[in-house]
């Protein structure tokens, strides 16, 4: 408050101040000599409250009472900032004391429930606990990992989900072999049962830094060969054989990845291409996996009938490898963990399956009872645009080049002309038609006997 009564006289002496200046400016706008003695007098003000020293003089009234006006707004300025500062305190202050008096309510009111309000409060945060559990489980349910970059970049063979089977199941079952773990092997049994020979499936090894792979870069951190070979029929019996290099690397328990290489010998252009193979699982909701398989062809060298080996090599694959993929979902089953709720979402997927195929059906019944209109339409049109365009000519088969081939064509036509006529001849005029048929059949023959001397 000291501060505040002090800016008050200085504002007060500086109002005082300019009086005095407006009264001498007029002064000297009048006589000389006044003004004179005045401009001798110089008064030097300390403006303390602007952090600034002028020196006024009296050779110009507009001068010092333009500085005197800027200490009176400085002044004024500090003033402002000084209450708007306690006003602000003041705020704070009254805000701490209502919210202190709330709190001294609230707890005057528990004592006076008797502890009420603790029960009603630890309620509360268990029940905030109880959602923060169900927020929790939702997210594990809804958890999808992100697509498989290498796996874009591939032609997808084949998807399959399996319930309840863990990343670290899943590849003891699929990639093990039984090492280091009490699963049966798979790969090996596989290969024989699909007619290779000689099968042979390395373990897994590792070093330090892992393993690379020739095409898709990533790191890996086991590899392992696989070789077999079988008889296939080219341009007869050829002995195939086939070496498998297999890269896996697995992301927690969240995705298990396993790349093949295969290379084969024995059969022409084999040595222009490799066989790209990649299995992804991947961790979907909580419990549940899912499977998917990418196919690459990728040729080494240029080669005149690289469609033809990219359509029969990616067709023999992909039988080969659904048929382990089912062999797989099938040695994961004993593993799976029956979870509650999973029947329900398999009952809500079965409504939604059938509903689409009830909508298929229905869109496939639209699609029958509309195609008699359809061919309708489309032989009016052809009938009316196309028809009279086309040559008849262009329906004629190639013309004869022997005689024997000439006459079988003759007789074709009698024929058919036969059958015609005695459609829309009545019964009087056919025996008349069949004797000019006769004659008709009578002259092919002669003829035929003449051009056969």
């Amino acid at each position: 408050m000291k501060q505040v009564r002090g800016l008050g006289s200085r504002i007060k002496e500086a109002a005082h101040d300019v009086t005095k200046l407006k009264k001498g400016s007029n002064h000297s706008g009048g006589g000389g000599s006044s003004a004179g003695s005045v401009a001798e007098e110089e008064v030097e003000e300390g403006s303390t409250a602007g952090g600034t020293t002028t020196v006024v003089s009296d050779e110009g009234g507009e001068q010092e009472e333009k500085v005197v006006k800027e200490e009176v707004a400085a002044d004024n300025n500090n003033l402002g900032v000084f209450f708007r500062n306690r006003i602000q305190k003041m705020g704070t202050v009254m805000t701490g004391g209502a919210n202190v008096v709330h709190k001294l309510a609230i707890t005057k009111r528990d004592d006076d429930d008797g502890g009420s309000s603790g029960g009603v409060a630890k309620d509360q945060d268990e029940g905030e606990e109880e959602v923060t559990e169900e927020e929790t489980n939702e997210e594990k349910k809804k958890f999808r990992m992100p697509p498989d970059d290498v796996l874009q970049k591939m032609i997808v063979i084949g998807k399959q989900k399996i319930k309840g089977v863990s990343i670290q199941d899943y590849y003891e079952v699929a990639w093990s072999e039984g090492n280091d773990c009490d699963k049966e092997p798979i790969y090996g049994p596989f290969l024989t049962s699909c007619g290779k020979n000689d099968v042979n499936v390395d373990k897994w090894e590792s070093q330090e830094g892992g393993y690379k792979g020739e095409w898709c870069g990533e790191n890996y951190t086991q590899q392992r060969i696989v070789t077999f070979n079988f008889m296939k029929q080219t341009i007869g019996q050829t002995l195939v054989s086939v070496q498998h290099t297999q890269r896996c690397r697995r992301i927690e328990n969240d995705r298990c990845i396993l790349h093949m290489t295969l290379k084969m010998k024995g059969f022409p252009y084999a040595d222009c291409f490799v066989v790209e193979v990649r299995h992804v699982a991947s961790r979907v909701g909580e419990n549940d996996i899912l499977v998917e398989m990418g196919l690459h062809v990728r040729f080494l060298k240029s080669c005149m009938f690289e469609s033809k080996i990219r359509s029969n090599t990616t067709a023999e694959t992909t039988k080969l490898q659904m048929d382990l993929l089912a062999l797989i979902t099938e040695g994961c089953k004993p593993y799976a963990k029956e979870i509650a709720g999973d029947e329900e979402e398999e009952v809500e997927e079965d409504e939604g399956d059938e509903e689409e195929i009830d909508d298929t059906a229905e869109e496939s019944k639209d699609i029958i009872c509309d195609l008699p209109l359809i061919r309708f339409f489309i032989t009016l049109g052809a009938k009316i645009f196309l028809w009279p365009f086309i040559k008849l000519d262009l329906f004629d088969p190639f013309p004869p080049t022997t005689v024997d081939e000439a006459l079988t064509n003759v007789r074709r036509r009698v024929a058919l002309l036969d059958k015609i006529s005695c459609d829309r001849v009545t019964d009087e005029q056919k025996d008349e038609l069949a004797k000019e048929m006769k004659a008709i059949q009578a002259s092919l023959k002669h003829i035929e006997a003449i051009t056969s001397i």
